[in-house]
């Protein structure tokens, strides 16, 4: 009986040695060839993703010292123009409760507080708006609720002498230090609230029909639409808006 015959077959590029002999002699160094290869596909993810991270990070802790240090601006403005606040309100409630005289303020009287609370709420309203890129929603509520309140504020020369005057000179005020509050807490929020991982509650008023401005995107889209179509100082914009596009149509 014959043996079989075994045929080992040429490698086709290279004469007189078998594609296994070839395989063989260069499969070591292939197979090193790719893993340095593949190692240095790894390296550079791992490289890129660090490189991602730490720029991650550095924009993140540039936001939170931008946050950090605009709140230490504000909160400066908001404790000087809250003191000018509570001043003239105490000065009505004073004038209002005063006893054997009439609650009113004089021209003279109206034109001076009226003049310290806009000075003091649109210099709040000036640092807020150059800043606004920050927190777009809740830095346009807080500035519009200002803006707000020294619009009506002007209105009263109409009521000036009047008892009206006064009662309305404390509401406002009294408005205006709940929303530099409220801002405040929303700011010191902002600031410190992811370094120490805590919050400080908005505030409670026992009549739920007084606005607060809080950092909630639903509630903050309610304040804007208000004081944007509801607001006296909304509707006149509306109206001083539609006038001068009227005028340009013509």
């Amino acid at each position: 009986m014959k043996a079989s015959n075994i045929i080992v077959k040429n490698c086709s590029f290279i004469s007189d040695v078998s594609c296994y002999e070839v395989a063989k002699d260069f499969a070591g160094p292939l197979l090193a060839a790719l893993a340095v290869i593949v190692s240095t596909i790894i390296a550079f993810k791992q490289l890129s993703k660090q490189h991602s991270n730490t720029i991650k990070a550095q924009r993140e802790e540039a936001k939170r010292n931008t946050r950090i240090e605009l709140f230490k601006d504000v909160s400066l403005l908001i404790e000087k123009s809250s003191a000018v606040i509570r001043e003239v309100n105490s000065y009505c409630n004073v004038k209002k409760i005063k006893p054997n005289s009439v609650a009113l303020l004089d021209t003279k009287e109206y034109l001076e507080l009226s003049h310290q609370v806009n000075q003091a709420l649109l210099q709040l309203v000036s640092k807020i708006e150059s800043n606004e890129i920050v927190h777009p929603k809740l830095f346009r509520t807080f500035r519009y609720s200002l803006q707000s309140i020294v619009h009506d504020v002007l209105k009263l020369r109409n009521d000036a002498t009047s008892t009206t005057c006064l009662e309305k000179m404390m509401d406002y005020t009294y408005d205006a230090s709940c929303y530099l509050g409220d801002f405040q807490v929303c700011l010191q929020n902002l600031a410190y609230g992811e370094i120490f991982k805590s919050k400080i509650e908005a505030r409670l008023p026992i009549d739920k029909s007084l606005m607060v401005i809080e950092d909630d995107p639903i509630k903050l889209a309610e304040l804007l639409n208000y004081f944007e179509t509801e607001s006296n100082w909304g509707i006149n914009n509306a109206k001083y808006e539609k006038e001068a596009i009227e005028r340009l149509s013509s």
